[in-house]
This record gives structure tokens, sequence and C-alpha cells, in this order.
């Protein structure tokens, strides 16, 4: 009983961790952004309407979707075959959604599903490993499908409230993660092995950085299809 308490309080001070890393993540991205913006990209004619906003999108899905990787990492006890698939399928197709919609968005479709199916199928594979092949398919397929829907999504989108419709997009992924999240609580709950192992924060706040600086930049200075050239 002494130890089932020990581990509930270990459980509950990690999934604030969590919050509290993600949300600092986040504000420091944030700022980082606000000053290239002042002392760089404010020179860029019409640089928030057409890419600035999709920008502060994209800094919130990088912080999302890693925030969830993250999370699934610390939990080192094993899952079931079908929430492993679950977790692939999951994270696979949301990152890959969501990084082609912001990257279709400002650069069109090419770019957008090119760049969404890598991130997507990468990340698709390496959550959904935690069960095998199987899971490594699921995540891979589902990188494949959002990646390429989510630039799709928002290029058709180009014509019809796009600027409406993105907080609303988002808000679903969001949403979508944070049940991902309660169901890697809850496998890890109800399994007997209890192993909380977070990664270094230098790793999630470096991946942060790197994946958003790169992606930032193709979305600036990538090739652009006509339509939103």
């Amino acid at each position: 009983m002494e130890n089932e308490t020990q581990h509930q309080k270990q459980e509950k001070l990690f999934e604030q961790h969590v919050l509290e890393v993600a949300g600092v993540t986040f504000i420091i991205l944030l700022l980082l952004f606000g000053i290239s913006y002042k002392f760089y990209f404010s020179t860029i004619p019409e640089f928030m309407t057409k890419t600035g906003i999709y920008i502060i999108y994209l800094l919130l899905a990088v912080v999302a979707n890693a925030t969830a990787m993250y999370h699934l990492k610390s939990y080192r006890n094993a899952v079931t075959c079908m929430t492993g698939m679950m977790i692939g399928m999951t994270l696979g197709m949301i990152t890959g959604f969501t990084f082609g919609y912001v990257v279709g968005a400002t650069n069109g479709m090419f770019m957008g599903s090119v760049y969404g199916m890598i991130i997507g199928i990468g990340v698709g594979a390496w959550s959904g490993k935690c069960c095998g092949i199987m899971g490594i398919m699921e995540g891979m397929m589902a990188g494949l499908m959002g990646g390429t829907m989510g630039a799709m999504l928002s290029v058709m989108l180009l014509a019809d409230h796009i600027l409406i419709f993105t907080p609303i997009f988002i808000a679903a992924c969001l949403s979508i993660l944070v049940g991902l999240g309660y169901l890697v609580y809850q496998e890890h709950s109800s399994s007997d092995e209890k192993i909380i192992k977070p990664y270094p924060l230098q790793h999630f706040f470096s991946a942060c950085l790197i994946i958003s600086a790169i992606t930032v930049w193709i979305m600036i200075y990538g090739p652009k299809s006509g339509i939103v050239s």
C-alpha cells in the first residue's frame, strides 16, 4: 500500500513536471520568434499575414507533439500491442497533419505534403516501435496519410476562411494529444512495471528548437507553389 502511494505521488509530480516543461518551452520559443521578428522578419512585406501567424501555430504544434513524445517515452513500462498501435497511429497522424497543414498554408501542397510525410512517418515509426513491427507500420501509414491530408486541407482552405478554421483545427489536434496522454497514463498505472525515467530536459528543448528552426526556414525560404507565391 505504501509503495502504491509513492508511485501515485511520483506519477502526479511527473505529470505536473511535463506540463511545466511544455509551457516554459513554448514561451521561450515565442520569445525567440518575437525577437527574430523585431530585428529581421519585420522587414519582409506582409510577413505576419502570410507566414507569421502560421509560425505561431507551428510552435504550438511542435511543443504539443514533442510533449506527447516526451510523456510517452518517459514511461518505460511495456504496453500492449493494441495500445502501441494506437500510440503510433495517433502521433504519426497528428504530427504529419499539423506539420503538413502549416507548411502547406505557406508553401503549397507539394512542400507541405513532403515535409508532413517525412515528419509524420518518422515520429509515427519511432513512437509505434514500442510494440514491434505492427506499431511501426501503423505509425508510418498514419504519418503518410496525415502529412498529405494536412497539406491538402490547408491549400483548399486558402480560399475559404483558413484563419478562422486553423485555431479550431489546432485545438482539435491538441485535444486528441491530451487523450493520448491519458491513455499512456492509464496504461502505466495498470502495469506491473511502474518505471518513470524522463529524458534530459536539454534534449527536449533542443529538439523543439531545432525542429522549429528548420520548419520556419522552410516556411520562409523553401519552394512555394503558384497558389501561395
